[in-house]
This record gives structure tokens, C-alpha cells and sequence, in this order.
């Protein structure tokens, strides 16, 4: 009887040092508890994307977190660096989109409008002995919004160059000289050239470029090279080509050219051998114009002025 009740006593001390190795035990993972979230790492507004309001996770007793309720909850330095990292990115992007112009579209279209050519400053650049300023007009219509046509004209203010005068002292040789009245030509435009650029980052400027050719008249008047000799007048068939000018856009309606132009003329000048009008041996029926000297004179001039484009206004079409 003893020993029966030893051996279970035995048992029983057993059974409890073996329950109690048990609970000392840590419990596995996923036993015995319910899951937790993972913690995540904090996300940068530039790989989150727009803030949606709403459908972030809300707070206790609060609607959605507002950017000011991230800084001021608790948390400690936690809500003042995201909102720190924020302010940066924002920055970020604003010296970003800085960097990049929306290119404007054209700031003048020209097709099936009127343009106002007015040049009240122009100068010829080929004779050294006789400049000519002039002043001019032109009225083109555009056709398309590269080609047009027209016409135009301009007046010549002769004045003769201290060259010419110490032509005469220097080498004894009185120069042959004609002074132009006007010149009038029907033109052809084409404007090939389009661009734009940028001036210090502030705004962007567009310019055009165009060439034209056409035919005209050309009066011009033979500057005798004795005080006392008659004079004639010529009207002389003239050629425009080519034509280089250059556009800048102002507004809608107005623009700054400027050009240089090339007019080709078969001009009649006082002949080398001409008698004197009150010469003895001058015949009676001698006319100095029938005895002039014909030459081909390229005529190359410099123009500055401004376009103004009629109607002043005009509307953007897209197609359906």
C-alpha cells in the first residue's frame, strides 16, 4: 500500500514539473495572440502621389488629417520632420515647374489681312559720291500666311557726299552723277522664316523672315556737270530682286521690319564728250538726251520701320 502510494505521488510531482516547464515557455509566433500590423516606413509626398482628402486613415475622434494635425499631434519629433520633408519637396517641385516654358503659339496670323508698311527712315549703300535718303509706304495682302502681294513706293532726298566735290580738286575729273525722284513697284512676298527666343528667361519674342521680288518704275534726273547745261529727267524700268527683310512681333497688330533691297535699272547719264549749251559749234537741233550713256545700276537700299496689320484682331480655328 505504501508503495503504491509513493509511486503516484511520483507521478503526480511529474506531471507538474512538466506542465510547468510548459508555461515558462515563450508561445510561438502567431499563438495564442492576435496579429499586429506591420510597422511601415514613412512615405515621401513625391512617391505618394496627391493627397486625396478623406482617404488617409482618421484619428480618434477626428475627420481626415489635415497637414496641420500631422504637425501638432503627438508623436514628438516625428510630425515635425514629415512636415519639414514636405516644405522640401514642395520647393522642389516649384524650382522644378519654373524650369519649364509653356511655348506660346504664333502672335500675329496674317492670312487674308491687310499689312501697313511704313518706312520713314531708308538709305543707299552703293554709291559713295550721292546718297539718297527716302521714306516710303507699302500695303501687302496676305494671300495665305506666307505669301502676299502688293504695292509700294517711296520719295528720294538726294544729297551729294564731300567725295564728290573733292573728286573735282583732287583729280580734275568732274564725276557723272544722276539724284532719283521715286521708285514704285507691284511686289511678291514669302515669308519663309519663323522662329522664336527667349531673353533672359523672362519672356519669349518671335521674329519672321520673308524675300520678295517685283517690278516697278524709277524717275531719276542727270545732275549736269556744268552749272549752266540743261538737264532731262528718266524714267527708267527697274527690277526688285531679291528682297530681305526681317519681322519682329510687337502685338497682335503691330510689328518692327526691317530689310535690305536690291533695285536693277537701265539708267541714262550725261555723256563724257558732251558739248556745252553755249558752245559755237553746239548744232541747232543737238539734244544731249539722244547722245546719253546707258548703264545697268544696281540700286542697293537699307529700310527700317513698322507694320501695322488690318483688322488689328483675329481668332485661333481648330479643325472639328
Amino acid at each position: 500500500m505504501r508503495k503504491a502510494a509513493l509511486l503516484f505521488s511520483v507521478s503526480i510531482l511529474g506531471w507538474i514539473w512538466v506542465e510547468s516547464s510548459a508555461w515558462a515557455q515563450p508561445a510561438p509566433a502567431g499563438a495564442g495572440s492576435p496579429e499586429t500590423p506591420e510597422a511601415t516606413q514613412p512615405v515621401t509626398p513625391d512617391e505618394a502621389g496627391p493627397v486625396i482628402p478623406g482617404s488617409g486613415p482618421a484619428m480618434p475622434g477626428s475627420g481626415p488629417v489635415t497637414p496641420g494635425q500631422v504637425g501638432s499631434s503627438g508623436g514628438g519629433g516625428t510630425g515635425a520632420a514629415a512636415a519639414s520633408q514636405g516644405t522640401k519637396s514642395a520647393r522642389g517641385e516649384k524650382q522644378y515647374w519654373k524650369d519649364i516654358k509653356v511655348v506660346s503659339r504664333k502672335l500675329i496670323l496674317k492670312q487674308q489681312r491687310v499689312e501697313l508698311f511704313l518706312y520713314p527712315m531708308g538709305v543707299t549703300l552703293n554709291d559713295n559720291l550721292i546718297r539718297h535718303w527716302f521714306l516710303g509706304a507699302e500695303l501687302n495682302y496676305f494671300l495665305s500666311d506666307a505669301m502676299s502681294v502688293g504695292i509700294g513706293g517711296h520719295y528720294y532726298l538726294p544729297e551729294i557726299t564731300q567725295r564728290a566735290y573733292l573728286m573735282g580738286l583732287q583729280q580734275r575729273v568732274l564725276p557723272t552723277l544722276n539724284k532719283y525722284y521715286f521708285t514704285t513697284t507691284a511686289n511678291f512676298n514669302y515669308n519663309w522664316m519663323y522662329g522664336k527666343f527667349a531673353l533672359h528667361n523672362k519672356f519669349i519674342q518671335q521674329f519672321g523672315g520673308y524675300v520678295g521680288a517685283g517690278v516697278g518704275l524709277t524717275m531719276t534726273a542727270v545732275i549736269p556737270r556744268r552749272a549752266g547745261d540743261s538737264s532731262w529727267n528718266n524714267y527708267n524700268f527697274t527690277i526688285l530682286f531679291p528682297a530681305f527683310g526681317l519681322r519682329m512681333f510687337i502685338s497682335k497688330w503691330l510689328t518692327l521690319n526691317l530689310g535690305i533691297r536690291l533695285y536693277i535699272m537701265r539708267d541714262n547719264f550725261e555723256a563724257s564728250n558732251r558739248l556745252a549749251d553755249d558752245d559755237p559749234n553746239l548744232p541747232a537741233n543737238y539734244n544731249p538726251k539722244d547722245h546719253a550713256a546707258h548703264r545697268w545700276i544696281p540700286n542697293l537700299v537699307f529700310n527700317l520701320g513698322v507694320s501695322f496689320f488690318l483688322p488689328p484682331s483675329f481668332k485661333y480655328t481648330t479643325f472639328r
